[in-house]
């Protein structure tokens, strides 16, 4: 997570260690089947068995009966076993790490959201029921935030997933690419208001303020990469939010 997600990285170190622990867990199984999906070198028989196993696992994590040998697999258990994580929203994620490696093909924004809510925003859901916030609107207002930061990744990595062979910007956007940039933003920011909703309920144990950075700093990423003094003049606004402006 320090390497690869480094705004996330950031915001959780603000968590109670129990909570931190969880978010790296489900990140660590997470970014496990991302790379199965993405990573060069594996065949794609190769991919779909790891994905596979990675599903199978997760569909056993609750039951104490079930052994997994992923080295990832005992902390992602502790996590489950400590949050009401819902087990659906995980495999739901894996099943679009699978729609990756058949290949994604949007036609319309309404596509590109479907797709985000399955590969981003279960990741919504699952963090959210662990920062402390786990009823069904708060979970639908999660996914929404999830979905706003997979469309900013596909915002920032237009380039960089066209070299990998993938193109998850909507066809009908081919004619118009910038203006099907503003839409995608647009809407993406419409789904980052939901941090603010999402903050006020969670304890102030530390989740408000991570849930705080982590939305406020990806939305940055929209207008292009941030300065250090951007981070810094971000980070201490969500400071303020989170203990005196809630």
């Amino acid at each position: 997570m320090r390497r690869e997600a480094k705004s996330f990285y950031l915001a959780t170190r603000f968590l109670p260690r129990r909570k931190r622990e969880a978010v790296e867990a489900i990140y660590g199984v997470f970014r496990t089947a991302d790379d199965i999906a993405d990573e060069p070198g594996l065949t794609l028989e190769q991919r779909k068995e790891g994905l596979r196993r990675v599903a199978d696992a997760l569909a056993h994590v609750r039951d104490r009966t079930y052994n997994g040998d992923a080295p990832w697999f005992p902390a992602v258990r502790r996590a489950f076993m400590r949050f009401p994580i819902d087990i659906e929203d995980a495999l739901r994620l894996i099943d679009a790490c699978r729609s990756d490696v058949e290949g994604v093909s949007c036609e319309t924004l309404a596509d590109l959201e479907a797709y985000s809510a399955a590969v981003a925003g279960t990741v919504g859901r699952c963090s959210i029921a662990i920062l402390g916030a786990s009823d069904a609107d708060s979970l639908a207002r999660a996914e929404r935030l999830g979905i706003a930061l997979q469309l900013t990744n596909v915002i920032r990595d237009v380039e960089k997933d066209r070299r990998l062979g993938r193109n998850y910007m909507p066809h009908a956007f081919a004619a118009l690419p910038d203006r099907g940039r503003s839409l995608i933003a647009a809407r993406a920011r419409q789904c980052y208001a939901e941090g603010d909703v999402l903050a006020r309920r969670l304890p102030n144990d530390g989740s408000r303020l991570a849930m705080l950075i982590a939305a406020d700093m990806y939305e940055g990423v929209i207008d292009g990469p941030l300065s250090l003094k951007e981070r810094l003049r971000r980070a201490a606004r969500c400071i303020w939010t989170a203990y005196v402006g809630m």
